[in-house]
């Protein structure tokens, strides 16, 4: 039982804090036990499909509600849904004797049990298994809805949301808690995108109950019980010393939407283009036409200055369908980014003669680079047909731990790259950014990565390449601050923080962003890392 006063830590998500009743959220009314049909395979087959088809519907219903943000996890989720291999295996289920809803469930954990042991396949399979709970319940007649509180001010706990449950959320919601999850789960891409104070993979949350009043206080990475105003962490604030920031800082989008809003910023262009969020619904693949059209409205309402382009990311956590890619032991480790190069180059010629002729009509200064590039092979090879399509500014993403060391033998092969802190940090902790029970080693204070993130910076100016970061630690100002010290020409933030990084980087010198480098290589571990740095950070600000 917790206390008043009793601290409960956990891996923050926002800026701002928050002070309200807890309501746990109750578990979903439970499903009929597994059961035999009456002998008619037919009939049932048509009922798994009919409820198959009625859940796809109020996904895309959720994922309207959702907004843009969010809107490809539920286009992932309906393409684990109709997966044809998995109701093949739940048809088997129903010849074998079991009704619909119990084939369904039992087809998922054959998937289960066929691919335990795939961290990455683990995370999905707690969407797969909520979305097989939903069909079995619409074949039951059984409702999943959270039963969430309209009126009112409540922080929200459990174990971790479904993207289906986060579309749930009602205006009462003003902080959510839960005791799994990570910096990358479902439940923290949608608070930061709904400015809901969270903290996540909070394990001493589970001590809460209905009543209690609980202070979600991200910026200090915990839950405080019975929290006043005064034990919120404050965020650092900074007054401008320069008109412009220390470094350029750009704005990461995914579509027109992202541009537009983006546009309305402070950016100085984008400094990521996810291309592959606009395929994730693609049952075939588009023409060279339609792609150029679809990138010449993005390039056109995009912030002033330059666009950087990323080619197709699919694979992993992001399928897409006309590519056919199938299933794999470790998507993580598997056929994803460049190495589609294989089956795919067709497709990857097509994607940057679609961004040149998008460049030539729009007048826009376009850079393209190539994710998961591995080799110094696979960067001069990318080089060389990017310069074949277009008039573009070429490099690559450093996401690989091994890239790193290919970096000066690249001097005058490319012109930029691009550190993606999401990646290079599950693959340098050998820790599956999908899998909730390892999102601490995700944490962008870890010493681990300040110190390869500096070697890429370093080894980038020796060899004459300009160097950017465009992960989700360029969002954090604090961290910004941190990668202008090692000497980084850029950063790309979240499109909601580039005022907030720009206020920070236009607050310090390069002499005092060296100073904060230095105090956080000071740390032997995350949290010592970060505080060590935002003590720095404070007495600049005070000053």
């Amino acid at each position: 039982m917790v206390s008043s006063g009793t601290i409960l830590n956990g891996m923050g998500v926002g800026l701002s804090a928050v002070t309200a009743e807890v309501f746990r959220v109750k578990p979903a009314m439970p499903l009929p036990e597994a059961a035999k049909h009456s002998g008619d395979t037919a009939t049932e087959t048509q009922r798994l499909k009919s409820a198959i088809t009625a859940v796809a519907e109020q996904m895309n219903l959720l994922a309207e509600s959702a907004g843009e943000t969010s809107a490809e996890i539920f286009e992932a989720l309906n393409m684990l849904l109709e997966d044809e291999d998995l109701f093949d295996t739940a048809v088997i289920q129903i010849e074998d004797g079991w009704e619909a809803g119990t084939s369904f469930i039992r087809a998922v954990e054959e998937f289960a049990e066929l691919l335990s042991g795939d961290a990455a396949f683990e995370e999905r399979l707690a969407d797969i298994r909520d979305l097989a709970k939903r069909v079995a319940a619409n074949i039951a007649g059984i409702s999943l809805g959270l039963d969430l509180p309209t009126s009112g001010k409540f922080v929200i706990v459990g174990e971790d949301f479904s993207p289906a449950d986060t579309a749930q959320f009602t205006e009462a919601v003003v902080g959510v808690v839960t005791i799994q999850g990570g910096p990358t789960s479902h439940t923290a891409i949608i608070c930061r995108s709904k400015s809901i104070p969270a903290v996540v993979s909070c394990s001493k949350a589970a001590d809460l109950v209905d009543g209690m009043t609980v202070l979600v206080d991200p910026v200090g990475d915990r839950v405080v019980v019975e929290g006043k105003e005064s034990d919120i962490t404050k965020p650092l604030t900074f007054i401008a010393k320069s008109h412009d920031p220390l470094i350029p800082v750009r704005a990461n989008i995914g579509s027109l939407e992202d541009a537009i809003a983006a546009s309305a910023s402070a950016a100085e262009g984008v400094g990521l283009f996810r291309t592959e969020l606009l395929y994730l619904s693609a049952t075939t693949q588009p023409s060279k036409e339609a792609q150029a059209k679809g990138y010449e409205e993005i390039l056109r309402a995009a912030p002033a200055g330059p666009i950087v382009v990323r080619t197709i990311d699919a694979g992993s956590d992001k399928p897409v369908p006309f590519l056919n890619m199938g299933h794999e032991e470790n998507p993580a480790l598997g056929v994803r980014g460049y190495r589609l190069i294989e089956n795919h180059r067709d497709f990857i010629i097509d994607q940057l003669e679609s961004l040149e002729t998008a460049r030539e009509a729009s007048g826009r200064e376009v850079w393209v680079m190539a994710p998961m590039i591995a080799t110094a092979t696979e960067a001069l090879e990318f080089a060389a047909l990017a310069r074949a399509a277009g008039q573009f500014k070429v490099g690559i993403m450093v996401e690989t731990p091994s890239i790193v060391y290919e970096i000066p033998s690249l001097e005058g092969k490319l012109d930029f790259i691009s550190v993606g802190t999401n990646d290079l940090s599950q693959y340098l902790f050998a820790a599956d950014r999908m899998n909730p029970a390892l999102g601490a080693m995700l944490n962008p204070w870890q010493p681990g990565l300040i110190r390869a993130l500096k070697q890429i910076s370093e080894a980038s100016s020796a060899a004459g390449i300009y160097s950017g970061v465009c992960g989700e630690s360029a969002s954090d100002p604090a961290f910004a601050v941190l990668l202008a010290g090692m000497g980084f020409d850029s950063v790309s933030s979240s499109r909601s923080q580039v005022g907030a990084v720009r206020e920070a980087l236009s607050a310090v010198t390069l002499e005092q962003a060296k100073e904060v480098l230095a105090a956080a290589l000071s740390g032997n571990s995350a949290e010592e890392a970060k505080t060590n740095a935002i003590g720095v950070l404070s007495g600049i600000s005070e000053n």
